[in-house]
């Protein structure tokens, strides 16, 4: 005796099984920024009224930012060591402490532009209050700045 299995119903099992056996991409490509990093080079630009009024470009930045796999961060700049918190969610990683680097609020929600085994690069975007390291004015407007590491 043949079974006869309707047409439909092989459709809804095959249809079940792809489903199930999908899984969570969200992170597909993202690789973590978990590792201790130095700093190579910032660059930064404030805008006010979306009009650049500083741009810098600093090949001293050397500072070393440390993200453990326990959502530690460890920042150490210019003799000045910091703690924090970390968490990445795909190409984001959101940074939390009281930290400055070069007048720079840490803080922040950073995009991963770059990640490979001995490259990190990270950029911002924020509105912020910056003092001017020349004149001490203080500046309100929206800071994009890159930051890039080396692993070590």
């Amino acid at each position: 005796m043949k079974l006869k299995i309707p047409a439909y119903l092989l459709l809804c099992v095959v249809l079940l099984t792809a489903l199930t056996s999908c899984h969570d991409d969200d992170n597909k490509g993202a690789r973590t920024v978990e590792g201790k990093w130095q700093g190579t080079l910032l660059e930064a630009k404030i805008l006010v009224l979306s009009i650049p009024v500083q741009t810098r470009k600093d090949d001293t930045f050397n500072a070393i930012l440390e993200f453990q796999g326990s959502g530690n961060l460890t920042v150490q700049d210019d003799g000045t060591t910091a703690s924090g918190r970390w968490e990445q969610n795909g190409e984001t990683v959101t940074i939390t402490s009281d930290f400055t680097i070069e007048n720079i609020n840490f803080s922040g929600n950073y995009t991963v532009k770059e990640r490979t085994d001995t490259k990190l690069t990270l950029y911002v975007e924020k509105e912020e209050t910056y003092k001017d390291p020349d004149t001490g004015a203080q500046i309100t407007g929206t800071v994009q700045a890159t930051f890039y590491f080396i692993a070590i």
